[in-house]
């Protein structure tokens, strides 16, 4: 799992107490699940490398560890994905969850129950199941929108470096590097910055993720690969179970199997957008709205970077205005079968 990037958030005193879990079947499972949630898996997207649930489970687990220095929190954010189903989220689109993309991710407490050794390890780390309910108890790693956590800064830092590819490695370790613990406008604890300057940067990189995950490409990907597993469904090709048992790589041994377009999917190298209704099949709906606003370190107290600059004020109006074509299709695929 180790690359450049993951490198960059290792601390020089991180324990090892969280080596016994990687050996476990429900983090290992995530080997298996890539993160991009299907856009591994056509030319519409070219990430570096492949990048996994897994390795972004451990990228968050480090990150936690490095603001708080916490056993309990450290090992609830290496579990905090392990209900994820392959394709991620393109399942929740399955369910027409298109906002707040959480129907189909299992719950983290219905995982370990079934997997003796992860509790054997947790009773040993004497961290009970209670621990793991509700992630909000634990502020440096999950947040409400538009509040900063490592759930999020991860995913706002491998999107521009390892699947859109806008940012380099040196980018993404100079907001590493002036990331730290704040206080924000609730009394907790939450990660920000300690300069106006590289926050307005991390800004930029907020547009970028942002913008992705609200515009047609992401959006096309996700509704189809959703309709695949619909029809996969009915065909009586596999099971929801499946999604939480198998492979990645077997499943879309089932789609190219069973399904023309997938080929047509994997090959495909640009999305038309259209403000017109195309008789392919296409994509028009309104998804969950990404955005992230971060604390900054100042002598007057702690306070949201649109507080402070002009810049970071105009990208984030920008992203609130911010809408894709009405419709958007791949000129290969007219239907999904």
């Amino acid at each position: 799992m180790e690359n450049e990037y993951t490198k960059i958030f290792e601390d020089a005193k991180f324990p090892d107490f969280i080596e016994k879990y990687l050996h476990t079947k429900s983090l290992t499972r995530l080997k298996d699940v890539t993160q991009f949630c299907g856009c591994d898996y056509t030319k519409l997207y070219q990430p570096r490398f492949l990048y996994t649930r897994y390795d972004h489970s451990i990228v968050v687990a480090r990150m936690t560890w490095h603001f708080t220095h916490d056993k309990k929190q450290t090992i609830v954010a290496l579990l905090h994905d392990i209900g994820t189903p392959c394709f991620a989220h393109c399942i929740d689109y399955v369910f027409g969850d298109y906002i707040k993309q959480e129907s189909a991710e299992k719950k983290i407490t219905e995982i370990v129950k079934q997997d003796e050794q992860m509790l054997a390890y947790l009773a040993k780390d004497g961290i009970a199941i209670k621990d793991l309910e509700n992630l909000e108890q634990y502020p440096i790693l999950e947040n409400k929108s538009p509040k900063l956590c490592t759930d999020r800064l991860d995913g706002v830092l491998h999107t521009c470096y390892i699947w859109l590819r806008t940012h380099s490695l040196e980018q993404i370790r100079e907001v590493w590097e002036d990331m730290c613990v704040l206080t924000n406008e609730e009394g907790k604890q939450e990660i920000g910055f300690s300069s106006p300057k590289v926050a307005e940067k991390f800004s930029e990189m907020v547009q970028t993720y942002a913008k992705e995950l609200q515009g047609n490409t992401d959006k096309y990907v996700s509704k189809y690969v959703s309709e695949i597993v619909k029809f996969s469904f009915q065909k009586n090709l596999l099971t929801l179970e499946d999604l939480y048992t198998k492979k990645e790589a077997e499943l879309i041994g089932i789609f190219e199997e069973n399904f023309t377009s997938w080929k047509n999917f994997e090959t495909a190298e640009r999305l038309t957008r259209t403000n017109e209704e195309p008789e392919h099949f296409c994509i028009s709906y309104q998804t969950k709205k990404r955005s992230t606003i971060p604390l900054v370190r100042t002598e007057l107290g702690d306070k949201r970077i649109t507080k402070l600059s002009q810049q970071s004020e105009k990208i984030y109006a920008d992203l609130a205005s911010f809408q894709d074509t009405k419709f958007a299709y791949i000129p290969t695929i007219s239907k999904c079968e």
